[in-house]
């Protein structure tokens, strides 16, 4: 019965120790997850501050162009007012005579 306590009492520490190993695997598994969500959030941030800062140039652009083609038919628009109120005055006034 001595061998048998023994062998319990072996027994006992190689489960002790198994879980104390599990338990130390888990923990390194943790720190090497809590690594990669971490890794993986920093590189979703910048992906998505590059996106933003893309988003934004395009948008300035989109704008500019915008306000250039505004510009180019404002000038094409008051000079073709301009040649009609010609043409209206002189129509006008060739009338009266």
């Amino acid at each position: 019965m001595v061998n048998m306590s023994k062998a319990e009492q072996k027994a006992a520490r190689l489960i002790k120790d198994a879980k104390e190993l599990d338990i130390d695997d888990l923990y390194d598994q943790l720190d090497g997850l809590r690594a990669y969500v971490n890794d993986l959030s920093h590189s979703v941030g910048k992906s998505a501050r590059r996106g933003y800062k893309q988003a934004r140039h395009l948008a300035a652009d989109a704008a500019s162009e915008a306000e250039d083609a505004i510009r180019d038919n404002l000038a094409a628009s008051l000079i073709l007012a301009a040649g009609v109120g010609v043409i209206v005055g002189y129509l006008i006034g060739r009338s009266s005579d």
